[in-house]
């Protein structure tokens, strides 16, 4: 007789993510440290391997570099940004949570943090992953 495993349970989270969740998500990793080439939300993790492993956790594949990040998805003007969307800037990218917000890995000095200003520096672009979308509509 065979025995079949049984079906893995996926979380809702994840199921139901959208750019909310993925905000939520990424705050639990506040305080974290900045690692140049880091992919560790825990040990270290650098700008563009935040973003990814963020995405990572709602079975989104991203890639691990900040100029590649700027091609993802669909492009929508700042003015647009909704919370989830990535905002990217020369050499640096973020995850915008609202109301003029980032979270981001910032650098060696400060880590993992929200900024109050996404417009800092030059944004480059802001991206929509439409498989956020599509879950939160779904």
């Amino acid at each position: 007789m065979y025995q079949y495993a049984e079906k893995p349970q996926v979380s809702e989270q994840k199921e139901s993510s959208s750019g909310g969740s993925v905000t939520s998500y990424a705050l639990q990793f506040l305080g974290n440290p900045y690692v140049w080439g880091g992919t560790s939300l825990t040990k270290g993790v650098d700008c563009s391997g935040f973003v990814m492993q963020v995405h990572a956790h709602y079975g989104i594949s991203l890639p691990h570099s900040s100029s590649a990040l700027r091609g993802v998805g669909r492009g929508v003007s700042y003015s647009e940004a909704q919370p989830g969307d990535i905002i990217c800037y020369p050499g640096h990218v973020a995850i915008y949570m609202g109301n003029g917000q980032i979270v981001h890995a910032s650098n060696a000095r400060d880590g993992i943090k929200v900024s109050d200003n996404a417009a800092y520096r030059t944004i480059t672009s802001v991206r929509r992953l439409a498989s956020l979308c599509a879950r939160a509509i779904g």
